[in-house]
């Protein structure tokens, strides 16, 4: 058995179950659409905002920016580790409301970005969070 490679031949086995199982029941794709099944509390979260509700939101927000479908907040602490404690403090409610900012740190510089990308823009659900973010 010199020279035969378990590793191969393991990976070669799994190729062909997969390629056999694919041949046998093919994935039957469906179309599915967005908030299918979803109760009417989240929609309304999860609906997009029209440019005057961004407006109007936005006032109660005076750290924050937005191009009308992304919430901006930028933020220089006095050092790293002050910044990782802001954002240790923000993953509580960012899990509570199951929705997570992109997180940009540089040192002690940090940039959050807010958006629902299932929607396309910017819904309740990223000014709840930004609010929110804003008292920490």
């Amino acid at each position: 058995m010199a020279g035969l490679n378990l590793c191969g031949l393991a990976r070669a086995s799994l190729t062909g179950v997969l390629f056999s199982l694919l041949l046998i029941a093919p994935i039957q794709a469906s179309p599915v659409a967005f908030n299918q099944g979803v109760d009417s509390d989240t929609l309304a979260t999860t609906a997009l905002l029209s440019a005057s509700e961004i407006r109007q939101r936005m006032q109660a927000l005076p750290d924050w920016t937005t191009d009308g479908r992304t919430l901006f907040y930028d933020r220089t602490f006095d050092n790293f580790v002050e910044a990782i404690a802001f954002i240790n403090a923000l993953v509580e409610p960012a899990e509570a409301l199951e929705h997570h900012p992109d997180i940009i740190l540089n040192y002690n510089r940090l940039s959050l970005r807010l958006t629902t990308h299932d929607a396309g823009g910017l819904t309740n659900l990223d000014f709840q969070l930004a609010e929110t973010i804003s008292q920490l």
